[in-house]
């Protein structure tokens, strides 16, 4: 799914396509009225915000609570923060993507020493890399002084899905008496709305803290930033389709989850 919606890997096919076709004489006519489309869209992708629309769209969609007026048995806290191949490739363990998940955490885990918190997460892709973004986090941890008693680790989860089914299975053996009661919930503003979906659907009921918030308040042109906009409608239109992905296959019974949950269907 993660292919279909990069933008800026389809545009760069399409117009290396064109190119190629421009220097077949039967095909050049159709690739220089493709690659005039193209350029077209790309500056309207450009200069209107579509992407930041639909990003900000899901990044405003839950409030960010204050703790101290919070009752919270347990603190989840979703990965996608390391870059995996980096730590593959030469052992670096890099913070490429959404950082705030984990520096929220250390902050809420030092601030709240009597509370569980659980980091879920191993590696998102299908077959197996021997990665574990979980056990990279705990030793990097670990080695940084930076762990805590509270921290614990869910190592398998290749998706959201699994964080949640796995999360409560690790909460289920760990602290039944605490199953049934909120957990505070961290990850990306923009994905908040999946993530809690799939976590109602699952049996938890999840207090949303959102972190990482990259839209402004404010709606405007945009500047004429080509790579810019193709990146910024990729990454609002992957977590839309997402949305949409999840919600079909039943794993959401709520197409755009909100602060107030629906009843489920029966």
């Amino acid at each position: 799914m993660g292919y279909i919606v990069n933008i800026g890997l389809v545009h760069g096919l399409v117009l290396l396509a064109l190119t190629a076709l421009i220097f077949l004489r039967r095909t050049r006519r159709f690739a220089l009225a493709g690659l005039v489309v193209v350029t077209v869209l790309s500056l309207l992708i450009t200069v209107f915000p579509l992407g930041a629309f639909l990003s900000r769209t899901l990044e405003t969609r839950f409030e960010k609570p204050d703790l101290d007026k919070t009752e919270f048995a347990g603190v989840i806290t979703l990965s996608g923060s390391i870059d995996a191949n980096g730590f593959l490739q030469r052992g670096d363990v890099q913070f490429l993507s959404a950082p705030d998940r984990v520096f929220t955490m250390l902050r809420v885990a030092n601030k709240y020493p009597d509370k569980p918190v659980i980091f879920t997460g191993g590696d998102g892709v299908l077959n197996d890399r021997g990665f574990s973004e979980a056990n990279v986090l705990r030793d990097w941890l670990y080695d940084s002084k930076l762990l805590t008693p509270n921290m614990h680790f869910e190592t398998e989860a290749r998706n959201t899905y699994e964080n949640a089914l796995n999360s409560h299975k690790v909460v289920y053996g760990n602290w039944p008496e605490l199953a049934q009661k909120p957990w505070l919930l961290i990850t990306s503003a923009d994905h908040m709305p999946r993530a809690v979906g799939v976590f109602r659907q699952v049996g938890w009921t999840v207090i949303p803290y959102p972190v990482g918030r990259l839209t402004s308040d404010d709606i405007h042109l945009a500047s004429l930033n080509v790579s810019g906009g193709i990146k910024s409608l990729s990454r609002g239109l992957r977590e839309w389709v997402g949305l949409t992905a999840y919600y079909l296959t039943g794993r959401t019974n709520e197409w755009f989850p909100g602060p107030v949950p629906v009843a489920p269907d029966n």
